[in-house]
């Protein structure tokens, strides 16, 4: 029973760090003896324009318009 509770208490733990966004700094300066480690929740951020990667929806489905536009121009629909 001790266990499973304990990978219960595990699992839950991990899917909450990985769910939020948070970093896990260290801090050392190299003429003390002093460090830290800090753990700071960071804030998320969107980009909003060209698409990251060529293979996105929106290049895609972008491409695919053109494609149709080019065909539609060459047999004169």
């Amino acid at each position: 029973m001790r266990k499973i509770l304990l990978i219960g208490i595990t699992f839950i733990g991990a899917a909450m760090f990985a769910a939020t966004p948070v970093s896990v700094k260290y801090s050392a300066i190299p003429w003390s003896e002093i460090s830290s480690i800090m753990l700071s929740i960071d804030q998320a951020q969107a980009y909003v324009g060209q698409p990251g990667t060529a293979a996105s929806v929106a290049g895609v489905n972008r491409r695919h318009r053109r494609h149709e536009r080019r065909e539609y121009r060459r047999h004169g629909y």
